[in-house]
């Protein structure tokens, strides 16, 4: 039996290896194998990386209204809750879509193939997720442009029920006394 290991032997076997390895870090990635709630918040679906990147983008989707009259720290931990409890009322299916959105977002690889900053959230810029985000808004793959919409629903929605942004949006806020009906 022949030992010895050529170089172009040693190179096949290398570039195998790491294309499983690849493969089989990304099949757990998607199938949530990794997924891990950030219990130092008390969010139950939400992880450290999925925070990271709603924090990222939300001064970018919301713009001058964050973090309205909170404190930029009070904002973030409010924002994160409330999208991590609104994710919680959804059904089964949107919830595997959305972690499977949040999956690809803190996966450097799989960001990059879907054209996001190569780089971690926190160290993207605003022009660069403002990119980003035009780019998945006016792409021509449907996918893209339903993630775009959701995220930026989901992020819209749970900074605008916050009562500091009434005023903003020109909400007087829920009514102080709500009228019984006649009988």
């Amino acid at each position: 039996m022949n030992t010895s290991v050529s170089r172009r032997g040693f190179m096949k076997l290398s570039a195998t290896s790491t294309a499983a390895l690849s493969v089989g870090s990304s099949v757990a990635l998607m199938t949530g194998c990794s997924r891990q709630p950030d219990n130092d918040l008390g969010l139950t679906f939400l992880t450290k990386a999925d925070a990271e990147f709603i924090l990222a983008v939300a001064p970018v989707i919301l713009a001058k209204s964050f973090p309205a009259s909170l404190s930029r720290e009070e904002a973030d931990t409010r924002l994160v809750k409330a999208v991590d409890a609104l994710i919680n009322t959804l059904g089964g299916h949107a919830k595997t879509q959305l972690e499977q959105l949040f999956t690809i977002m803190s996966s450097a690889p799989l960001r990059l193939v879907v054209g996001a900053p190569a780089g971690g959230w926190k160290e993207a810029s605003a022009e660069e997720i403002e990119s980003f985000l035009d780019a998945w808004k006016n792409s021509m793959m449907g996918i893209k442009n339903m993630g775009y919409a959701s995220l930026c629903k989901i992020v819209g929605m749970c900074w605008y029920s916050q009562p500091e942004t009434f005023q903003i949006t020109g909400y007087p806020g829920p009514p102080k006394k709500i009228p019984v009906p006649v009988s």
